[in-house]
C-alpha cells in the first residue's frame, strides 16, 4: 500500500501575489500632478479647424532616460507613477490600442467644444503624402498647410498601464495635449491622468482561489482601459478653451459601448449608453449597414440604445457613429475609436446522418460533421414530441453524446445543431425518436444505502436505511413495493425528483415511509400511490415539497409526538384522514388536502397553517381535539357559519377562493394598535422609502412610501412619492398625489412648485399658471413662485445676435473635473425675473460690480458687491461676490458669503452647486457631500448636483 504524502502549503505564492501591492505602495508615494489651468487666449488666436495628430509615447520601454530625453519641457507633476515594468509597450497591440483610443477620444471631445476637427483617416493620408520628411520633423506651418487646418493638437502619452494580475488590477493613463495655431503659437499644454484600480489580498488558499476565479470572470482589459481613457479625455479637454466659432454642441460626460466584443452573432445585442445633457435626440449608426438606430432617454442623463442582430445580418469592421441633436437642431457626432464592429449572423450548415440507440447506460447519439470551416461545437436538444419545444440537453465538440438521464419505458426525441465560432446556430436536424425499453427490474436488498440511478426497482419486504447512512433516489426512478412492504428510515432518505421527471413509489397495500426518532426524510417532486399510511413519523424529521400522496383509505400523512415537519405544495387525497398531527411541530403552506373523509385531524402540537386549500372533504374539513387557530386558508366557504369544522377552532381569517387566487377575509380583528405603535410603523416605512428613492430603487420606494401614506399624512411622504411616480413614468398617479398633497397641506410651497414645473414640461402652461396664481394668493411673498410665474407668463424671447449675446451673457460656469483648481469663471446667468421693487442704487452697484469682475478688477468688484448687499439681499450678488473672493484667495470669506447666501435664498440651487464645487476643489469632500445632499432635497432632479453626488461618493 502506497503511503500518502501530505503536501505542504505553497508559501511561495504569497510573495508573488503581494508584489503588485508593494508596487502600488511606492507608486502612491509619487508626487501628484498640479491641476491644469484654463488659460486666457485671445479669440483671434483660437483656431477654427484643427487636426488631432497621432498620439506619441514619451517612453520607449523600461529606460527612464528615454522619457527625460524626449520630454525636456515636461511639466512639473507629470512624473511616471508606476514601476517601468508595468507600463504598456508602445510597439505592442495594447500600445497601439491605447494610442489610437486616446487620439480618437480627444478628437471627439474637442469636436464637442466647438472645434471643427479634420477626419482622422484624412489626417493620416495627408501625413503619409508629405514629401522628403516625416511629419514629426515638419514645422507647424507646413503641417497646417498640408492638412488644410489652422490648428494642431499633439497628444502625448506620459504613462499607460494595463495590468490584470491575480490579486491586483491596474488600468491607468497619464497624457498631455498641446494646441498650436497656424502661426506657430503654442496656445497651451495641458496634462491630466485617470485610473481604475482593484486590489484583492488573499488571506488563505481558499480566498486565493476566489480571487483567481474573480479575475477570470472579470470584464476584458480593453473594456476597463476604454472607460479610463474616456474619463481622461473628458477631464483633460475641460482645460482647453471653448471654440468661439461654432454654437455650443450637446455636452457628453461619457460614452459606453460593447464595441470591444468585436464579432456579434444572431440574437446578440450591440449596446450604446451615453451620459449627456437632457433633451437630446440620439441615434447611432453601424457604418452604412444600419443607420438611425434610436437611443432613447432613460433616467438621470442616461441614454441607452441597442441593436439586436438578426439572422442573416453580415458586415465587417464598421464603426459606431453616435449622433446627438439638440432641440434647436445643433448636432454633434461621436465616432467610437479603438475598435470596430463585425456582424456574422449567417447560420452554419446542420450536422448530417444523426443516429440514436438505446441501451442500459442510456441513449447513444452519433452524427457526422457538416462541410464548414467555421465550426465550433454542437448543441444536443431533447423533447417529448417530434415538433414543438425542445430543451438544450448539452453542448459538445465531439461527434457523439450519451444521455444517461432517461427512464425505462420513456419516449424521447433528439435533434442536433451546429454552432459556429460567432455563436450562430444552424437549423436543427430532423428529430429522431427513441423508446427506452424496460430492462430487468432490480430487486433492492433489505438494507438500502447509496445512490439509485434512474431505473425500475422492487422492494419486496420491509427495508431499512440504517442510522448514519444515506439513500438517494434520483429523478426518473420508479420503486415498486410488494404488499406489506415499507421503507424504514433511521438514517437519511433523499428523494429528489424534478418537475418533469418525478420519482414514483407505488404498490398494492404497501405501508409507506416510516421515519423513526433521529431519522430524516427529504422528499421533493415525488408521487406516493396506494399506500396506508404513506408517510409516518414518530420523532423524526420530514420535509416534503411538490409531492402527491394518493391512497384508498386509512391515513395519508401522520406526524406523531416529537416529530418536526415542513410541507410545501403537497396534494393529499383518497384517505379516511388526509393528514394527522398528533404532538408534532412544523408548518404546512400552499398545500391541498381534498377528497378525504376528514381533511385535517389535529390532536396536539405546535403548527402553522397558511395559504392551504383544505376543502371538498366528505365529513369535516378540519377536526380538532385541542385549541387550534387558523389564518388565511381556503376552507371551502366564505363565511364562518358555512364552514365544516369540528372542535375548538378559531378562524381569524380565511380565503374566499382556493390559493393563490383567493382574497383574504378577516373574521376576527387583531388588537388595535396604539398611537405610539402607529407612529413607529410610519417612521419605519417613511425612512425605508426615502432610502430606496435616494438609491434609485423606485419600485421599493413606491411600496414603502404608499404604506407610510396609508398610516399618516406627511408632506415629505407626498413629495417623495410624487417624484418616485414621475421617475417610474406614472404621470397620472404623480398628479393625483400632488393634488391630494395640496389639499392636505395647502400652504406647502414645494407642492405648487413641483406640480407647476411638471405641468409646464407637459405643455400645459395655462394650468401651471393657474396653479401658481393659487399658490401666490396663499404665499404672496414667495420669490420662487414669483419667478416661476414670470418665466411662464413671459412670451418667447426674440433671437439675439451672436455678438450681442456675447456682450450680454457672462460665460458659463466652468465645471471642475476631479481634483481641479482652475481659475474661477462667472456664475451661470439666471433667468430674468422681476424682483421685489428693485432700487436704482442696488442695480447700479450690482452692474458696476459685474463690470469690474469681467475686467478682473476683483478688489473693486468686492467693494461694489458688498455695498449692494448692504442695500438688500440679492442672489446674483451673493454668487458674484463669492466668485470674486475665491479669485482674491479669500477662502474663509467666500465660505461665509456662500453660507449667508444659502440662508437668505435656501431655494437657490446655484448656490449649492458653487459651494459644493469650491469645497471639493479645496479638499473638503465630506462638507461638499453634505451641501450636495441639501441641494438635492431642494431640487432632486438637478443633473449637476446628481453628477457631483456620484463623483464625490466615488472619491
Amino acid at each position: 500500500m502506497m503511503k500518502q504524502v501530505k503536501k505542504k502549503p505553497s508559501f511561495w505564492i504569497w510573495p508573488i501575489l503581494l508584489l503588485p501591492v508593494i508596487a502600488l505602495f511606492f507608486w502612491s508615494c509619487a508626487p501628484q500632478q498640479e491641476p491644469g489651468k484654463v488659460p486666457y487666449i485671445k479669440e483671434g488666436a483660437i483656431p477654427r479647424k484643427i487636426a488631432v495628430l497621432p498620439a506619441k509615447f514619451l517612453y520607449k520601454g523600461e529606460n527612464r532616460k528615454d522619457l527625460k530625453e524626449e520630454a525636456p519641457d515636461k511639466q512639473a507633476g507629470t512624473e511616471d507613477k508606476g514601476p517601468m515594468s508595468m507600463r504598456v509597450d508602445p510597439e505592442s497591440d495594447k500600445g497601439r490600442f491605447v494610442a489610437g483610443l486616446i487620439r480618437g477620444v480627444i478628437n471627439n471631445q474637442l469636436n464637442g467644444k466647438g472645434y471643427s476637427t479634420q477626419v482622422l483617416a484624412s489626417v493620416d493620408r495627408r501625413l503619409e503624402s508629405l514629401k522628403g520628411k516625416t511629419w514629426e520633423k515638419a514645422s507647424y506651418q507646413e503641417l497646417c498647410r498640408a492638412l488644410e487646418v489652422d490648428g494642431l493638437v499633439y497628444p502625448e502619452i506620459v504613462s499607460a498601464v494595463m495590468l490584470k494580475a491575480v490579486a491586483y488590477n491596474e488600468y491607468s493613463v497619464e497624457a498631455r495635449i498641446k494646441m498650436v495655431n497656424h502661426r506657430g503659437k503654442v496656445l497651451g499644454t495641458w496634462t491630466d491622468s485617470a485610473s481604475k484600480r482593484k486590489i484583492a489580498i488573499p488571506t488563505s488558499p481558499l480566498s486565493a482561489a476566489a480571487v483567481v476565479l474573480e479575475a477570470v470572470m472579470d470584464e476584458s482589459e480593453r473594456k476597463h482601459m476604454r472607460l479610463v481613457i474616456y474619463d481622461l479625455g473628458w477631464k483633460i479637454t475641460q482645460f482647453v478653451p471653448d471654440s468661439p466659432h461654432r454654437e455650443a454642441l450637446p455636452e457628453i460626460i461619457s460614452v459606453d459601448t460593447n464595441i470591444d466584443r468585436g464579432v456579434f452573432g444572431a440574437g446578440e445585442q450591440i449596446e450604446v449608453e451615453i451620459n449627456a445633457e437632457k433633451g437630446l435626440r440620439c441615434t447611432f449608426d453601424l457604418g452604412d449597414f444600419k443607420k438611425g438606430i434610436p437611443i432613447p432617454y432613460r433616467d438621470g442623463g442616461i441614454y441607452k440604445g441597442v441593436y439586436t442582430v438578426r439572422e442573416g445580418d453580415r458586415v465587417a469592421n464598421v464603426p459606431i457613429k453616435i449622433r446627438m441633436v439638440k432641440p434647436n437642431g445643433v448636432e454633434r457626432l461621436w465616432v467610437e475609436t479603438g475598435g470596430t464592429v463585425t456582424i456574422d449572423a449567417t447560420a452554419p450548415p446542420a450536422p448530417k446522418r444523426l443516429k440514436a440507440g438505446a441501451g442500459r447506460q442510456g441513449v447513444s447519439l452519433t452524427w457526422s460533421i457538416p462541410p464548414t470551416e467555421d465550426l465550433n461545437e454542437f448543441v444536443v436538444e431533447k423533447g417529448d414530441r417530434p415538433v414543438g419545444e425542445f430543451q438544450v440537453l448539452a453542448k459538445t465538440k465531439d461527434q457523439g453524446f450519451l444521455d444517461a438521464g432517461v427512464t425505462q419505458g420513456s419516449v424521447h426525441y433528439y435533434r442536433i445543431r451546429s454552432v459556429d465560432k460567432t455563436g450562430n446556430r444552424s437549423r436543427p436536424t430532423r428529430a429522431v425518436k427513441v423508446i427506452m425499453p424496460h430492462f430487468d427490474e432490480v430487486k433492492l436488498p433489505k438494507i438500502c444505502t447509496g445512490t439509485l440511478v434512474p431505473g425500475v426497482y422492487l422492494i419486496s419486504e420491509p427495508s431499512l436505511v440504517p442510522e448514519g447512512e444515506i439513500l438517494e433516489i434520483g429523478p426518473g426512478s420508479s420503486l415498486n413495493f410488494s404488499p406489506g412492504a415499507r421503507l424504514m428510515v433511521e438514517g437519511t432518505l433523499k428523494i429528489a425528483g424534478t418537475e418533469d421527471r418525478s420519482v414514483i413509489l407505488k404498490g398494492k397495500d404497501w405501508k409507506g415511509i416510516y421515519v423513526v426518532p433521529g431519522g430524516r426524510a427529504d422528499i421533493s417532486h415525488a408521487s406516493l400511490q396506494d399506500c396506508n399510511p404513506c408517510v409516518q413519523a414518530a420523532g423524526g424529521n420530514v420535509e416534503a415539497r411538490s409531492t402527491t400522496v394518493k391512497g384508498k383509505g386509512g391515513d395519508g400523512v401522520t406526524m406523531g409526538q416529537g416529530s418536526r415537519f415542513v410541507f410545501d405544495d403537497l396534494l393529499i387525497g383518497g384517505f379516511h384522514r388526509g393528514i394527522v398531527l398528533d404532538g408534532a411541530n412544523g408548518r404546512m403552506v400552499k398545500s391541498t388536502v381534498t377528497g378525504n373523509r376528514v381533511g385535517l385531524d389535529f390532536a396536539a402540537g405546535n403548527v402553522e397553517l397558511i395559504n392551504n386549500n383544505i376543502y371538498g372533504n366528505r365529513e369535516e374539513e378540519v377536526l380538532s381535539r385541542s385549541k387550534l387557530v387558523l389564518y388565511g386558508n381556503y376552507l371551502g366557504a366564505k363565511t364562518e357559519r358555512e364552514l365544516r369544522l369540528e372542535g375548538d377552532i378559531l378562524v381569524k381569517s380565511l380565503l374566499d377562493a382556493p390559493y393563490p387566487h383567493g382574497r383574504k377575509i378577516v373574521l376576527v380583528e387583531e388588537k388595535e394598535m396604539t398611537p405610539e405603535a402607529v407612529e413607529a410603523r410610519f417612521q419605519e416605512q417613511k425612512g425605508k422609502g426615502i432610502e430606496a428613492f435616494t438609491k434609485r430603487r423606485f419600485g421599493q420606494a413606491h411600496q414603502f412610501l404608499s404604506r407610510a401614506m396609508s398610516l399618516k399624512d406627511d408632506n415629505e411622504v407626498y413629495l417623495y412619492l410624487a417624484y418616485t411616480q414621475m421617475n417610474m413614468g406614472e404621470d397620472e398617479k404623480a398628479e393625483k398625489t400632488l393634488e391630494k398633497g395640496i389639499k392636505v397641506f395647502p400652504y406647502e410651497v414645494r407642492f405648487y412648485q413641483i406640480y407647476a414645473r411638471h405641468l409646464a414640461s407637459k405643455g400645459r402652461k395655462d394650468q401651471a399658471l393657474a396653479l401658481l396664481e393659487k399658490a401666490l394668493r396663499m404665499n404672496p411673498d414667495n420669490e420662487t413662485l414669483k419667478m416661476m410665474k414670470e418665466g411662464l407668463a413671459r412670451p418667447a424671447a426674440a433671437p439675439v445676435k451672436k455678438a450681442e449675446a456675447k456682450k450680454q451673457a457672462p460665460p458659463e460656469e466652468q465645471r471642475p473635473g476631479p481634483g481641479k483648481k482652475g481659475p474661477v469663471t462667472e456664475p451661470e446667468k439666471a433667468p430674468r425675473t422681476v424682483p421685489r421693487e428693485k432700487t436704482p442704487d442696488l442695480e447700479k452697484m450690482k452692474s458696476k460690480g459685474i463690470a469690474a469682475f469681467k475686467e478682473k478688477r476683483f478688489k473693486d468688484a468686492d467693494g461694489l458687491f458688498r455695498k449692494a448687499l448692504s442695500i438688500r439681499d440679492d442672489k446674483d450678488v451673493y454668487l458674484y461676490l463669492a466668485y470674486t473672493q475665491i479669485n482674491l484667495g479669500q477662502s474663509s470669506k467666500a465660505e461665509k458669503t456662500l453660507e449667508k447666501g444659502l440662508k437668505a435664498f435656501p431655494q437657490e440651487v446655484r448656490l449649492y452647486r458653487i459651494y459644493a464645487k469650491y469645497l471639493a476643489s479645496s479638499g473638503q469632500t465630506q462638507k461638499a457631500v453634505s451641501i450636495v445632499k441639501k441641494g438635492l432635497q431642494i431640487a432632486p432632479d438637478d443633473s449637476n448636483l446628481k453628477f457631483m453626488n456620484d463623483y464625490l461618493k466615488g472619491r
